[in-house]
């Protein structure tokens, strides 16, 4: 058979669903974001499209912005779709970007593309997995707590429970409603309510699996689901009256109980990197937490900076894969002697103390190009830029040491200390948050 040239990819559809189950339901993957539903509901926000090559499924979609491609599903040779889809990413004018990938397709980029790729495993991203019958019995001391929250529900209140249906979904849009009207709606909430109208919408079509659970005759939760393949399902959205001690317990109990002779495992996705559900989602016990692992494909020039930040910082690679990885909107400046990359720096926007920020973030000269006014500039040409792209209102850098703290200086910086709060995985500051105080620079203009 003739290999093919290219990847066809079109705009995924309901249709789809068989073509995705033929696919995923044969395979060992247990990853929700290779499951059908969820990726039509969710194709709104990431505009996913969906193609056939060399015995794979393959997924394209944005990632902020940016064209990223999902873990092909298959048996075919890993090798040619790989190729097929650096090609795809070239003629997309972006660099190749995967997600969701399992242990066996991060150790074959290892094994045949040998520092050509640089990885992240973000443990907000990991899959909480449960064995579907530890969920439905709650057996043993370790579920005492869940049990004595069931026994209160079931004291206090006179309950039922209905399969989902076309008939009581809009009382499950009620609850939903309250829910809502309960927490600050971010852009996060924002892009679930549309998934969750969306499956609603195609209730029948997706074969959506659910309860929703009545306390006093007042919907209390309601929880639904597809299956991901013949042995793991797929928890998609759960909700609850926060005001009924108990529901969310009982509604995953009954959920667990009804696919407990068809499904093995439940797949409850993942935590969003939020304390608050880490810690409720362990309290279940998790059987698995399954990694998914993204890859970077590096430039030639990428390498070489990745090389020279780990010389001169000293940070081990993961951390430095992390930030390549995980900041697709950092913008690099290098300057290159003799072909060689010999300064480098980064702007990452931020949004920080209610301004537009862009901060500079790993500046760093090899030391025998040092004091010849490189990074100098470097921060010079970083800085025109900023001002020239009128969007930001601040720019923000933290200095490693009193000598890069007298450069800033000299390019305009002030040494406000403005203390920088980054998040736990961001891998940006100095590491230790009473040392990340920044020197800043107000843009000279930016377009309101």
């Amino acid at each position: 058979m003739e290999q093919k040239q290219h990847i066809d990819f079109h705009i995924v559809t309901v249709a789809d669903k068989p073509l995705f189950e033929y696919y995923t339901f044969s395979s060992k993957e247990q990853n929700c974001d290779l499951n059908f539903a969820n990726i039509f509901c969710w194709s709104d926000t990431y505009h996913s499209e969906v193609g056939e090559a060399e015995g794979f499924l393959v997924v394209r979609f944005d990632s902020g912005g940016v064209k990223s491609y999902m873990q092909p599903v298959g048996k075919g040779d890993k090798r040619l779709i790989l190729e097929l889809l650096r090609c795809d990413a070239f003629v997309q004018r972006v660099p190749l970007r995967l997600y969701g990938l399992s242990a066996e397709w991060r150790e074959f980029l290892e094994r045949e593309y040998p520092s050509e790729f640089a990885f992240a495993t973000p443990r907000a991203l990991s899959d909480y997995i449960y064995r579907t019958e530890d969920l439905a019995q709650l057996r043993g001391r370790k579920y005492q707590p869940k049990r004595n929250h069931l026994n209160h529900f079931v004291a206090r209140y006179d309950w039922r429970v209905e399969p989902l249906s076309r008939a009581n979904i809009k009382a499950c849009l009620s609850l939903n409603d309250k829910w809502l009207r309960s927490r600050e709606v971010g852009e996060m909430e924002r892009a679930e309510q549309k998934a969750l109208h969306r499956a609603f919408d195609n209730f029948e079509a997706l074969e959506l699996r659910g309860l929703l659970l009545y306390a006093n005759d007042a919907p209390a939760a309601f929880s639904y689901g597809t299956p991901i393949n013949n042995k793991t399902f797929c928890t998609h959205i759960e909700k609850h009256d926060s005001e009924v001690e108990g529901a969310a317990v009982m509604i995953n109990r009954l959920m667990a109980q009804s696919l407990e002779d068809e499904f093995e495992f439940v797949n409850r996705e993942d935590d969003l990197g939020l304390e608050g559900l880490r810690f409720a989602k362990m309290s279940y016990h998790p059987t698995i937490l399954l990694d998914k692992t993204a890859a970077l494909h590096l430039t030639t020039e990428q390498c070489e900076m990745r090389e020279m930040w780990h010389d001169i910082f000293g940070d081990d690679y993961s951390e430095i894969d992390a930030f390549l990885v995980g900041h697709s909107d950092a913008v690099p400046l290098i300057h290159k002697e003799q072909g060689r990359v010999v300064s480098m720096l980064f702007v990452v926007p931020l949004q920080m103390w209610g301004k537009r920020v862009a901060y500079i973030y790993a500046v760093a000269t090899r030391e025998e190009y040092r004091g010849r006014g490189i990074a100098s500039k470097l921060l010079t040409e970083a800085l025109r830029l900023i001002d020239a792209s009128g969007r930001f209102d601040i720019v923000a850098l933290i200095p490693s040491s009193t000598e890069s703290k007298m450069l800033y200086e000299k390019v305009g910086f002030e040494d406000a200390q403005m203390p920088m709060t980054f998040s736990g995985n961001d891998y940006l500051g100095t590491g230790s948050v009473p040392h990340d105080l920044a020197m800043v620079r107000h843009c000279s203009s930016s377009k309101r």
